[in-house]
């Protein structure tokens, strides 16, 4: 098999994980690919790993936290490969396998005792007032619309499908993927959603109204969030990217993207256990001061 592996020395300090993965899996007999970047770092020393682009390898493995592996997934999503994490983070949602247990987890895929899920993902398109294209980009996790640096209330206005659903004032929405619903949208009061189903959220940031709820909506259902006027200029992010040059009555339209994202499934817990034990080891996490 031929891993190829991104790593993010900001959380793989000095490529630590990476330089032991590499080894690990060269005495298996497999290849690793690095990209061209990294011949300077402490990769460039280890004897049979290659550099270059990642269009030939079998898998893609993502060595940092989750925003690590959203961004990894963004830059070579076009490759139509199976991506896998190794999470050097806090607790890490998306990313499966930790440097714990690596050996055993990498021992798995070797030996085929893996399965390749597809998640759903959503794609974002940004038009001004007049119906122009400004920026587009494709998530795993969610669109996020917000307010700016100052706590002025955010108006915007909900459209499903063509229809005028409701107008919000508040801190504003997020539009998530069913691989969402354990990020912005969980800490956001909304539903969880086994991550193998196709659903598209809308959920709303402290909205200033007597009530407040989440929207579960068809995988095949357009979204439509229609900026008002505004005095702070809002923040659009798709998984955690942002989109320039906000403008007011921008129109921000999201619907399923036509293909999914391939991702290693180890099945080492269930959706549920999985969820529980990450929550409270992020509670265990933060008391320790780790971060």
């Amino acid at each position: 098999m031929k891993f190829a592996i991104h790593s993010n020395n900001t959380r793989d300090v000095n490529y630590k994980t990476a330089v032991e993965l590499s080894k690990f899996l060269l005495g298996k007999g497999c290849e690793v690919i690095f990209r061209e970047h990294m011949k300077d770092t402490v990769v460039g020393e280890i004897e049979g790993v290659s550099f270059g682009e990642f269009d030939d390898c079998d898998i893609i493995v993502s060595i940092g936290g989750d925003g690590t592996y959203l961004s990894v997934i963004s830059e070579y999503r076009c490759l139509n490969k199976p991506f896998i994490g190794i999470n050097k983070g806090s607790i890490g949602f998306l990313t499966e396998v930790s440097e714990y247990n690596l050996d055993d987890a990498f021992q798995r895929i070797i030996d085929g005792r893996y399965k390749i899920v597809e998640r759903m993902q959503l794609k974002a398109d940004l038009y001004d007032k007049d119906g122009n294209l400004k920026s587009s980009d494709i998530c795993l996790n969610d669109v996020s619309v917000l307010r700016g640096a100052k706590p002025h209330i955010l108006k915007l206005t909900l459209y499903i499908d063509g229809e005028r659903v409701e107008k919000f004032y508040g801190d504003g929405l997020v539009v998530a993927a069913p691989t969402g619903s354990t990020a912005y949208t969980l800490a956001a009061g909304g539903p969880l959603i086994m991550p193998d189903m196709n659903v598209i959220l809308v959920t709303p940031l402290c909205s200033h109204t007597l009530q407040s709820m989440s929207y579960v909506l068809g995988p095949e259902s357009k979204v439509e969030i229609h900026l008002g006027s505004f005095e702070t200029v809002p923040i659009v992010c798709p998984d955690g990217r942002e989109f320039p040059n906000i403008e007011q009555y921008d129109v921000l339209k999201i619907s399923r993207y036509e293909h999914s994202c391939k991702m290693v499934s180890l099945g080492l817990a269930g959706f549920f256990q999985n969820v529980r034990r990450k929550i409270l080891a992020r509670g265990s996490f933060y008391e320790n001061g780790q971060e």
